[in-house]
């Protein structure tokens, strides 16, 4: 085979090996979506499910069935989030839930899958990644 036919077959399969090779590892650890339109989410209790509020965001997550709710706040053409993550320093998963439907648009809802029995944050985020943000501790129980 010559040389030029090696490299066409050997570099696009090697760029498949790592991309699934990442994808793998970034599944465990890190999940990101955009939320169906929802309707409200339970009430907030404290122990089960937990509400986050800041300028222009709204989210909130029941730990039974791993839910998290957004809802955008704000008219102001930007997104907004609601972000779980664990509590160690070494934030080894975190899921993030998208509203790109703007303040009319309700609320929205992401089902996650999250590491059980670990205690973490909800974040809600209005433009993500620049703008305001607030958080609230939640717990990550089992079935019961």
């Amino acid at each position: 085979m010559n040389r030029l036919v090696r490299a066409l077959v050997v570099v696009p399969a090697t760029a498949v090996l790592i991309t699934a090779g990442a994808a793998a590892v970034t599944a465990g650890a890190a999940s990101a979506a955009t939320g169906e339109p929802s309707g409200a989410p339970p009430a907030a209790d404290g122990s089960s499910v937990w509400c986050v509020s800041t300028s222009g965001a709204k989210a909130c997550f029941a730990e039974y069935g791993d839910k998290v709710w957004v809802k955008d706040t704000a008219a102001n053409g930007a997104s907004a989030a609601g972000t779980l993550q664990d509590n160690e320093s070494s934030s080894s998963w975190y899921r993030e839930c998208f509203n790109t439907r703007g303040a009319a648009g309700g609320w929205v809802m992401c089902d996650f899958d999250v590491p059980e029995y670990q205690n973490g944050y909800l974040w809600a985020v209005d433009n993500p990644f620049v703008g305001s943000q607030a958080y609230t501790k939640i717990y990550t129980s089992g079935i019961i």
